[in-house]
């Protein structure tokens, strides 16, 4: 029977290193067929659709594990993606075949660990290497040199691999994808090698710097130094050489191996001499490598082979690596195995035991926090005066502008509306709401080059569809999820975007009120909203300020995102404001935000044509002003019903307009604000499509 699998990304190491052999090794042809595709990007499905024209071929990677039938996956992306992917594959009996790393911290590569242990399935890591002509000419030759004592291990690059132009061309180096820089790229590969010769180390010591490549988020050098007891290893790895090249040599009691990517020599008692037809630096895929590997899992799969060996080499591999950075932080060797730590416990007489059990407490919970009663209630109470205060002051804004309109004259207003001037209006607010996706896609592009316009443009849509019938602000929630499942982003991370977006319109909005004196003369009522407009901008820069991510790490880790909790929400948040270390995305986001308020500009000129007010171009600047900083208010309501009328009517009664006509262009302002694109917004809400939770292409 051929077993049926999924391919979970397309991307390089996908399309250019596993398809090959699914698609034309013999063996694996005649016993696999790659059933269905997942991937972020529509460039990768169509290229995967090329490779695997029966094939299923989504966006969404937990779609193909949910309604496929299948007897394995092929997990080919980033490696903070593989944990939710091997559990989600585990829980439903499927069998995995996962690229290496495993993960990027020991707790996630434990968490899978037990997820395949528990589903008793068949795993598998792409540890091709093991199958290169140097290293099996290097196993063959081994037992002729005797006990090995000294190895060197050398890889030089010029740079990191480029990652998927489709998705993220530089995800390789930073850290928040990656987990690291070229210790756990290439590292991995020789720790899994030596493991098999040497077993595993005693002690590890090491050092990580960013030598040359200043941009990268990650080391791009690393020296480790593995104590084997009666064997040391030095493995040297850099993306800062300025040639490619790998050397090795192997020293035994009976003579020594040294090759590199071209040759191999023997020197012993026997000499011998090896060349390989091609070079271990040729390209970064070796396609070719691969077959074995999965001729031997598909051999696996078919014989229930649940065997746990290279779970544990998997295992090895990572702990081998956060070591590593940990012996680099704290500049010594470390044992590869850290030892336990120490408790200290209350002696208690007899058998009683630590002073936490008596209570019934978790021994390794802090101590009770105490709360000031008095505090949290002089706290609330402050709340609760803000908030009243705040709607105390919309009401009376509401209650001036209402309270002696002329109902009949508000009704001719409105009723004589020239309709072709209002549907001119909603099309340009339409284009300005597409500049407004382009600003928060300028601050998205750095996490997810997936991420299209036209997602971002739904997306903004869907929130503004929702702030129709739910608190303004909570509209964005609505956006975030809808964006979070279209690009497989977290949704922290997204939200985190969002505040970011918001940052740089508010940032535009200030400008405008910078460049208002220049035109007209400033009127009082304004002041008091710039002022909180300010106020709030500079609460939320220093916060996105505070939380902004570190361009360059002094010292590279493997410390992966927390599993959940707060510090998985921050952490997570951290990764959404990446642009602020991007000058070039916070540039081209302003740059739309700017374009974004222009157009916004002739949309409340056209609809102040639209109810007959023939007012100079100023005025509409000045309104549009005054409806935003009406907007800002906290406490919106639902489709900021009435708040943008007041915000309008307190702007054109200042130009002597009268409170009907104000009222009219309010509400036919409002009109072509919320109808076209709440509309649009349920379109796009209802309709059902793919993400791809973990699909991201390596």
């Amino acid at each position: 029977m051929t077993l049926r699998g999924a391919l979970l990304g397309a991307g390089n190491i996908a399309l250019h290193g596993h398809a090959p052999q699914w698609t034309r090794d013999a063996d694996l042809r005649r016993e696999v067929e790659i059933v269905a595709v997942a991937d972020l990007s529509p460039a990768n499905r169509e290229a995967a659709r090329a490779l695997f024209p029966a094939a299923r071929i989504c966006a969404r990677a937990e779609d193909i594990l949910e309604s496929q039938a299948l007897d394995f996956c092929d997990i080919c992306t980033p490696p903070f993606t593989h944990r939710a992917l091997v559990e989600q594959a585990a829980s439903r009996g499927v069998h995995v075949l996962c690229e290496k790393p495993l993960a990027p911290t020991v707790e996630d590569t434990e968490q899978i660990a037990r997820a395949v242990r528990a589903g008793r399935v068949v795993f598998q890591p792409c540890h091709q290497y093991r199958h290169s002509p140097q290293w099996e000419a290097v196993s063959r030759l081994l037992p002729r040199i005797g006990r090995v004592y000294f190895v060197e291990y050398e890889v030089q690059r010029t740079q990191a691999g480029e990652g998927n132009p489709n998705w993220s061309p530089a995800w390789r180096t930073d850290r928040d994808f990656a987990g690291g820089g070229i210790l756990v790229d290439h590292g991995a590969h020789i720790f899994y090698q030596l493991r098999a010769i040497l077993g595993e180390p005693e002690t590890v010591q090491a050092t990580v710097r960013t030598l040359q490549h200043r941009s990268y988020r990650v080391e791009d050098t690393a020296l480790v130094l593995l104590d084997f007891g009666g064997c040391l290893a030095q493995v040297s790895l850099t993306w800062a050489a300025r040639r490619r090249g790998i050397r090795f040599r192997f020293v035994g009691e009976r003579g020594e191996i040294v090759g590199d990517e071209e040759s191999l020599r023997l020197h012993g008692e026997a000499s011998e001499d090896i060349r390989f037809a091609d070079g271990m630096s040729r390209d970064s895929n070796h396609s070719e490598w691969y077959a074995p590997l999965f001729r031997q899992f598909a051999e696996r799969v078919r014989t229930r082979d649940h065997g746990l060996g290279p779970l544990d080499e998997a295992l090895y591999v990572t702990r081998l690596i956060a070591r590593a950075y940990e012996s680099s932080r704290e500049g010594r060797a470390l044992p590869l195995v850290a030892a336990a730590p120490a408790t200290a416990t209350l002696e208690v007489p007899g058998e009683m035991g630590t002073s936490t059990d008596l209570i019934g407490l978790d021994s390794s919970l802090g101590p009770p926090e105490v709360i000031d009663v008095e505090l949290e209630v002089e706290k609330s109470r402050r709340k609760l005066v803000l908030r009243l205060g705040a709607v105390a002051a919309l009401l009376a804004a509401a209650a001036w502008t209402f309270h002696d309109v002329v109902w009949g004259e508000l009704w001719i207003s409105v009723k004589s509306a020239r309709l072709g001037l209002i549907i001119l209006a909603a099309a340009i607010n339409l284009t300005a709401v597409g500049f407004q996706a382009a600003r928060w896609l300028a601050v998205v592009r750095p996490l997810s080059r997936a991420a299209t316009l036209g997602q971002a443009f739904k997306a903004m849509l869907v929130g503004f569809a929702a702030s129709t019938v739910v608190p303004a602000r909570a509209g964005e929630l609505a956006r975030m999820h809808w964006f979070a499942r279209r690009t497989g982003l977290p949704r922290p991370t997204v939200l985190a975007s969002i505040v970011l977006d918001h940052l740089v319109n508010a940032a535009g909005l200030l400008l405008g009120l910078a460049i208002l004196p220049f035109f007209v003369a400033v009127p009082l009522w304004i002041r008091p909203g710039a002022a909180f407009v300010l106020a709030l901008f500079t609460v939320v820069a220093m916060l996105v300020f505070g939380l902004r991510p570190i361009s360059e790490p002094a010292a590279p880790s493997t410390e992966r995102l927390p599993a959940k909790g707060l510090a998985a929400f921050l952490a997570n948040a951290r990764q959404g404001l990446a642009a602020t270390t991007r000058p070039r995305a916070l540039g081209l986001s302003l740059g739309a935000s700017l374009f974004s308020w222009a157009l916004e500009v002739n949309v409340v000129a056209v609809a102040m044509r639209a109810v007959g007010l023939h007012l100079p171009f100023t005025a509409a600047f000045l309104t549009l002003l005054a409806v935003n900083l009406a907007l800002a208010f906290p406490f919106a309501p639902p489709g900021n019903i009435g708040t943008l009328e007041v915000g309008a009517t307190i702007a054109l009664v200042g130009f002597g307009v009268p409170k009907e006509q104000a009222l009219a262009f309010g509400l036919v302002y409002h009109f072509l604000q919320v109808v076209p694109i709440g509309v649009l917004g349920m379109i796009f809400a209802g309709r059902r499509r793919g993400n791809a939770d973990g699909a991201v292409p390596a």
